[in-house]
């Protein structure tokens, strides 16, 4: 199974990245922790760490190229991958002019070209398309065979400066394309989309997976009043607008909002899997909240980050560098301070979800790390309903779903499956 080190969020608003060092070439073995590239934005310059052990079989990009961030930017396999001989692949024309082809080690097979999609498109592509007045047989497609998938949708909303749920305006993005029944990903305070990105590689499932950003996160504005009551409203008029029926996958604050949302009106949530729930208990580390919100620096940001995860070495450098490049950008901890204020006050949660979750009868799993000093595992753990299934990650802090990615991986696509 390949392993892919993705080009990292270099700021919140900003979509792509310079390719200006890779210090690796094909065949290249690369163990973890290593530094394999180094890309740019206009404000600075990101080391890319490697978060796991293998074979480099793929460099999708050049020096002197372009990357989209939050995709492959050196793409790992093992020894086997890596015999195989290496092809040549075509290059690639974009709305942006032509890119570099991709270098490969793949075994020799017939070329295939890309076909009009003739019609083909999936569902959520579809439904978005029609919410951005768009007419999903004039959209070139990049799916299989030519169908119309959520991303071409997107480039076009995006291109237009149409905005497919407007009714809310909160930013809804694909982590990954696919049918059926699409699975949310909701992330926890101070955090945003591109958390998910890594584990939603990892994930085998057919369905699309989808991320949003809470109000006052990413690229989402500000709820209308604060408050947690606000933040699931926000969210449950997003969803309405795309479909009816969810999987939500949630952490923290995101697990908590899913939980609410199994209540809601108009909203058939098929299952849910929540890390690290917030909305269990009462209690919360207020003194880490108010420390993170204050971090100027990003020496000062990192020592604050180390603290949700049991092993500092866990924590990716280019997470730490996204948020910081985020703040320099725009009044996100201003904007995530009233948050703040309106879900917590010291280090009280002022919300619970325990009523609702005890409702809930669909298939569900809390996955807890032992060593979370964030939201006291103990006390979530004693707050459970009857009939939920638990996972205790020993050795896993606030981000079990990172810290243990590959295992909580499965258990997402588990519980979506196991829902029928």
């Amino acid at each position: 199974m390949s392993e892919n080190i993705l080009c990292p969020q270099v700021g919140q608003d900003l979509t792509e990245a310079k390719v200006v060092a890779l210090h690796v070439k094909l065949g290249d073995s690369v163990k973890k922790g290593m530094i394999v590239a180094e890309v740019e934005s206009e404000k600075a310059t990101f080391e890319v760490e490697a978060f796991a052990t293998g074979i480099v079989i793929k460099l999708p990009y050049q020096v002197g190229d372009t990357a989209t961030v939050l995709e492959p930017l050196v793409v790992l396999g093992s020894d086997a991958d890596a015999k195989a001989p290496v092809v040549q692949q075509p290059k690639i024309s974009t709305k942006s002019g032509a890119v570099s082809a991709p270098h490969e080690i793949v075994p020799l097979a017939p070329s295939r070209v890309a076909v009009s999609g003739q019609g083909r498109s999936s569902p959520l592509a579809r439904r978005i398309a029609v919410g951005a007045g768009l007419a999903i047989e004039t959209i070139p497609g990049t799916g299989p065979h030519g169908a119309v998938v959520l991303r071409d949708v997107e480039n076009l909303v995006g291109a237009s400066g149409k905005i497919a749920t407007a009714s809310t305006g909160l930013n809804v993005k694909s982590l990954k394309d696919g049918k059926g029944v699409p699975v949310v990903f909701i992330h926890g305070f101070g955090a945003e989309i591109a958390a998910w990105r890594q584990i939603a590689m990892a994930i085998v499932l057919p369905n699309t997976l989808l991320g949003i950003d809470l109000p006052g996160h990413g690229a989402s504005p500000d709820a209308a009043a604060p408050g947690f009551v606000s933040i699931v409203d926000a969210v449950a008029s997003t969803l309405r607008s795309i479909g009816t029926e969810f999987h939500l996958v949630g952490h923290s604050l995101g697990a908590a909002v899913a939980i609410a949302l199994s209540a809601q009106n108009g909203l058939t949530i098929k299952s849910l899997t929540l890390f690290a729930p917030a909305g269990m208990g009462a209690t919360v580390d207020g003194a880490f909240v108010a420390a993170f919100l204050a971090a100027k620096s990003e020496a000062a940001l990192s020592a604050q980050m180390k603290r949700l995860v049991n092993d500092p070495a866990d924590l990716p450098t280019s997470m730490v560098k996204a948020t910081q490049a985020a703040r320099e950008a725009g009044p996100v901890t201003v904007r995530q301070s009233k948050v703040a204020a309106g879900i917590f006050e010291g280090s009280t949660q002022l919300f619970s979800v325990r009523a609702e979750l005890a409702k809930y009868q669909g298939p569900c799993r809390v996955i807890l790390g032992q060593r979370d000093g964030i939201i006291p595992p103990t006390e979530t753990e004693r707050n459970l309903p009857a009939g939920i299934a638990l996972h205790r990650f020993d050795t896993a802090g606030h981000l079990p779903f990172l810290e243990q990615q590959n295992l909580a991986a499965r258990l997402i696509a588990e519980t979506v499956r196991s829902s029928g």
